[in-house]
């Protein structure tokens, strides 16, 4: 009889499936860009969603949903795993991330990048980038940032940076925080599809498919008014209420300092 850990992980044979099921994605994703027209209009942000769930189908991936996402709001979520873009994309039709500016040279991700409308970030161009999210929330259009700058294990929840969130304020949009973990089979949390330190894309890939059944979990949480509630006390109640939202995974870390802009 297998051993639990055993039974944790896929076939070689169905983790190379995988990955040529996620090939295929990419190249439908790259032939099917430039006919869906805009990628805010409803053909466009439709074909983007369905997109989204091919990737997280191809890897085997699970999405489970809990509460209601509201539409033409700044979501605030968690940070793992590349995949989170995905996971994220495949049920929140329209919606624009954040990438840094160096993604849209990348090959074919820079162009499905840009074509599905994320937002490039410059380096030491916070402000700008305050404003062009400022722009598309007063548009109607949801933008979905990452507020810790960077990836964890899933494990725990690092310090929110709030200046970002000055485009609610100027905006006059609410915000929706949104609480993201990986399990495995047995509802354990499960880290291996993380994209931390010096892994590699290809590190990250090589977990994701090795896993015989990866579930990603999504909690739509109450929105947030941001009027008279400066920003660094918006990042410490988004960063409170995904934490709640955690309690087997994610410890009680202190969110933001009050004091740092």
């Amino acid at each position: 009889m297998p051993t639990p850990q055993t039974q944790a992980h896929t076939t070689p044979r169905n983790a190379w499936r995988k990955q040529l099921n996620l090939g295929l994605c990419v190249l439908i994703g790259l032939i099917q860009t430039p006919f869906y027209g805009s990628p805010f209009a409803p053909r466009g942000a439709r074909t983007i969603r369905q997109w989204h769930g091919k990737v997280c189908r191809a890897l085997a991936v699970e999405v489970q949903t809990q509460g209601e996402a509201r539409p033409g709001v700044l979501y605030i979520c968690n940070h793992i795993s590349w995949l989170d873009i995905p996971v994220l994309g495949s049920q929140l039709p329209g919606v624009r991330f954040l990438a840094k500016s160096e993604v849209r040279a990348w090959p074919f991700i820079g162009w499905l990048a840009t074509r599905a409308g994320s937002l490039f970030i410059q380096r030491g161009q916070a402000q700008d980038t305050v404003q062009h999210i400022a722009t598309a929330l007063t548009q109607g259009q949801s933008v979905l940032i990452f507020p810790e700058g960077t990836t964890t294990n899933g494990l725990s929840l690092r310090r929110f940076h709030p200046r970002l969130l000055q485009a609610a304020h100027e905006a006059n949009a609410a915000i929706q925080p949104i609480a993201l973990r990986y399990l495995d089979a047995h509802g354990t949390p499960n880290p291996r599809a993380a994209y931390i330190d010096d892994d590699s894309f290809i590190d990250t890939l090589q977990h994701i498919v090795q896993e015989n059944c990866l579930h990603a979990e999504l909690h739509f949480l109450p929105v947030i008014h941001p009027e008279a509630i400066p920003r660094s006390q918006l990042a410490s109640l988004a960063h409170a209420r995904i934490s709640e939202a955690l309690p087997h995974i994610l410890p009680a870390v202190p969110a933001v300092n009050a004091d740092k802009p």
